[in-house]
């Protein structure tokens, strides 16, 4: 990582997030595309939300433009 990434990296801030996943959603989906896709699938939407969360603080503080 170069130093202005890693400066870069330090800036963000970090918050802890819950997540809940119905249980009868996640069995009903292992049963129908198989656990390794289930994995995948709820790392993508836990990283989809996380990025969606740090545009809105940007977008709200004025880092960002709201179609970026």
């Amino acid at each position: 990582m170069t130093e202005t990434a890693e400066r870069e990296y330090a800036r963000v801030e970090r918050e802890a997030y819950t997540f809940y996943l119905d249980p009868l959603l996640v069995a009903r989906v292992r049963r129908e595309v198989g656990e390794g896709d289930v994995v995948r699938s709820i790392e993508a939407a836990l990283a989809a939300a996380l990025d969606y969360q740090m545009w809105v603080r940007e977008v709200a503080n004025g880092n960002r433009d709201v179609l970026s």
